[in-house]
């Protein structure tokens, strides 16, 4: 039966509302073809529909595959407490909703998520960047965590390959952030305090050297947007895959020595994405308990570092 608040609803948004996993085309065909009654009448066309109309289906629309895409943009839980929820946020997925709206986001599986509770989202993680992303549960949760991190108690880390082999084992970066008027929505750095600039600083260490490339172990104490991605490009160390800020595609061809190109074949490169995970995050709950939660490295990223790995010893050129 419609309710009040659905009162105006036409038939087919009602249907696609109350079978959210069906094919839309499905839905299409089962009004076409009679399968849909509206007041024991049936209802072979689009319409509006008005309070306490009852709508009745023949059957009930099959289920719809979910694609490999869809699939790895789910986010999972890695972590629970009293307070929060923290997950693991696919690369792909934004944190919040673009201006469209059109665009599946974290904050729009929030009730999905958990039903009962009133997530809340305390930071954020750039769209193409994966792993742990904290959940506040309710408002007093959420300004507990507003504080935690204004404060900079919480402790996140990050791992990013880049293009380029430092001689140093530990550095720390501290550049100015603000935004680049030439290019809107992206961000550069200054080694001064400018109008519009904040403050930011990373700690760099090396984990792993390759022949070309290194995997970095990344530690911001301060959550600017596109920190982590200006300041590698700062020191010279962009993130594979980050062509914005001057990182290259990852191709087998420049990391293989034999490899062979097919004419006339646009290779591929061995990522999609940047290379830039947020690996595990240390927080205080709101009860003082210590909470350490750790994001496995998704498969599309252990994969692109086993290439790395393997051909480590053969040097190419730069890639493009």
């Amino acid at each position: 039966m419609v309710e009040r608040d659905l009162a105006g609803i036409r038939l087919f948004d009602l249907l696609a509302r109350s079978h959210t996993d069906a094919y839309r085309g499905d839905l299409r065909q089962l009004i076409s073809s009679g399968g849909v009654s509206v007041n024991g009448e049936v209802r072979l066309h689009d319409g509006k529909l008005r309070l306490g109309d009852v709508v009745m289906l023949d059957s009930v629309p099959a289920a719809r595959r979910r694609t490999a895409k869809e699939r790895r943009l789910e986010p999972v839980v890695l972590a629970e407490t009293p307070s929060a929820l923290v997950i693991a946020k696919p690369a792909g997925m934004p944190s919040v909703p673009d201006r469209s709206g059109k665009e599946a986001s974290v904050h729009g599986l929030l009730q999905t998520l958990r039903p009962d509770d009133d997530l809340r989202i305390v930071h954020r993680l750039d769209r193409n960047t994966s792993g742990c992303l904290i959940l506040a549960k309710g408002a007093d949760a959420a300004r507990h965590f507003d504080v935690e991190f204004s404060e900079r108690r919480i402790r996140k880390t990050y791992v990013a390959l880049v293009a380029g082999v430092p001689t140093w084992d530990e550095r720390a970066v501290d550049a100015w952030l603000g935004p680049d008027r030439r290019r809107p929505g992206m961000v550069v750095a200054s080694s001064k305090q400018m109008t519009g600039f904040r403050e930011a600083y990373t700690q760099v260490l090396v984990r792993e050297r390759y022949g070309r490339h290194s995997l970095l172990e990344l530690r911001p104490t301060t959550g600017r947007g596109h920190q982590l991605r200006v300041h590698l490009q700062t020191i010279g160390l962009p993130i594979v895959g980050d062509q914005p800020y001057g990182g290259e595609r990852l191709l087998l061809s420049r990391l293989k020595a034999a490899y062979k190109k097919r004419t006339g074949v646009e290779e591929r490169p061995l990522l999609e994405r940047m290379f830039l995970h947020a690996e595990q995050v240390v927080f205080s709950d709101v009860d003082g308990n210590e909470v350490v939660v750790k994001a496995p490295m998704p498969e599309d990223l252990a994969v692109a570092l086993r290439h790395v790995d393997k051909h480590r010893s053969q040097r190419r050129t730069q890639c493009d």
